[in-house]
């Protein structure tokens, strides 16, 4: 019986890190294109004084 819990989950955990995976290079990808679109231009005490 533990055997096959245990053939379960790790099919289970094998089956689930390509999701895990693709969702860090989705998030890494969309990162660096937010700050290609932010431009160079700016600087960091720009966005400081916009807040207050």
């Amino acid at each position: 019986m533990s055997d096959t819990v245990a053939i379960v989950v790790g099919s289970f955990v094998l089956a689930m890190a390509p999701v895990f995976v693709a969702a860090h290079y989705y998030r890494e990808h969309r990162r660096r294109k937010l700050l290609r679109q932010m431009g160079h231009h700016h600087d960091w005490r720009d966005w400081s004084s916009a807040r207050h």
